[in-house]
């Protein structure tokens, strides 16, 4: 993580959110580079993160450390939110650098009540919730009604970064909820169809539109 002053553009970032640079203490702009965490599951919440550019993966595992139950990226919006309004202030979840990314961190513990008492701040975490609860929604409706191929073009548009899907596939048949094996014989038939074209470091997407027209939509 490499940390620098809030320039000119990010405070405009932090005008959106109803926030002013002059009244928020230690807030920094921080640059990750993929694979870096930004929370983990079960550790204190001691920032928030309002995320700037790129894409973060938030995943959450079972009970048992192993199987992922909740996958998504986001490439705006504010991470510890869910853990702010809460009076348990341990991470849900793991949120993970998927690409290098931009985030401004505000301290918690140095900002709290004014967050709190920042009327338009606190209407935009309550939409950001919002978002989240109907995502959630959806995923399980989708899990339900849509097939397996689906929910795979889903995933890859959602994961794709410059027209690439490095996910490891592990992650990714536990995430949309199909088997190892499936996964595979599904994505040697995008390759087959000239959908992905396989390479050493993952799939080539070369076919956007097929993604487009199969993924499950809500």
């Amino acid at each position: 993580m490499i940390k620098c002053p809030i320039t000119a553009e990010s405070n405009s970032d932090l005008k959106e959110y109803g926030l002013d640079f002059c009244s928020l203490q230690d807030c920094v702009l921080c640059s990750f580079d993929s694979g870096e965490v930004l929370l983990n599951q079960g550790d204190p919440v001691e920032h928030l993160f309002i995320v700037l550019r790129g894409k973060i993966k938030v995943c959450m595992l079972a009970a048992n450390g192993k199987d992922l139950t909740l996958c998504y990226y986001i490439a705006n919006g504010i991470l510890g939110d869910v853990e702010f309004v809460q009076e348990n202030k341990s991470a849900s979840a793991t949120s993970i650098a998927a690409f290098p990314s931009a985030c401004i961190r505000i301290p918690l513990n140095l900002n709290q009540e004014y967050l709190i008492h920042n009327i338009t701040f606190m209407n935009q975490v309550a939409r950001g919730l919002s978002t989240k609860l109907l995502n959630s929604s959806y995923a399980h409706i989708t899990s339900a009604l849509y097939s397996g191929e689906e929910r795979l073009c889903s995933y890859i548009l959602m994961a794709e970064h410059n027209g690439m899907f490095t996910e490891i596939l592990s992650d990714v048949s536990k995430s949309i909820g199909i088997s190892y094996r499936h996964l595979f014989r599904l994505l040697n038939d995008m390759c087959q169809r000239g959908v992905l074209e396989k390479r050493a470091s993952g799939f080539i997407v070369l076919d956007r539109q097929y993604l487009g027209e199969k993924c499950a939509r809500m």
